[in-house]
């Protein structure tokens, strides 16, 4: 599926969202500065292609992310979680700012939201990936023989 942007009134992009290949899950990359209104176009993005094809995770990158969103974390735990829940998602991994206003934002989110859905924390989208992975292979029922 092709990649989702979204851009500011000036153009520049502040968010991407791309399904993988498999549908497996749905990476979300957050870019620059958010306020409120871009966190929730964002998020309604998110819950827009759930809502055309459910998957069970979301890896979230915060590697671009510049500074808090602090404004939008009620609204992400409150609204957008259990809606995206709703649709099917299960597992959440989250690849950590690289600055520590964001850091503390997502500190703010996850208690909010561990109820809701596995969340795990990555310094690397790698491993975010390989985590991912590992959680969907494991819901997958078992077939013989294998298929590697």
């Amino acid at each position: 599926m092709n990649k989702k942007e979204l851009r500011k009134a000036n153009g520049d992009v502040f968010f991407e969202a791309e399904r993988n290949a498999d549908n497996s899950f749905i990476s979300a990359n957050w870019i620059g500065v958010q306020s409120l209104e871009s966190i929730i176009m964002a998020g309604n993005q998110l819950l827009a292609m759930l809502r055309q094809k459910p998957c069970s995770a979301i890896l979230n990158n915060n590697h671009e992310l510049v500074g808090p969103w602090e404004v939008g974390v009620n609204w992400m735990a409150y609204k957008w979680a259990p809606q995206a829940k709703e649709l099917g998602v299960q597992h959440f991994a989250h690849v950590m700012s690289y600055g520590i206003f964001g850091q503390n934002s997502f500190s703010t989110f996850a208690p909010l939201v561990k109820d809701i859905f596995e969340v795990r924390t990555f310094e690397d989208e790698k491993e975010a990936k390989e985590w991912l992975y590992q959680k969907i292979i494991a819901k997958k029922p078992y077939k013989y023989p294998p298929t590697l």
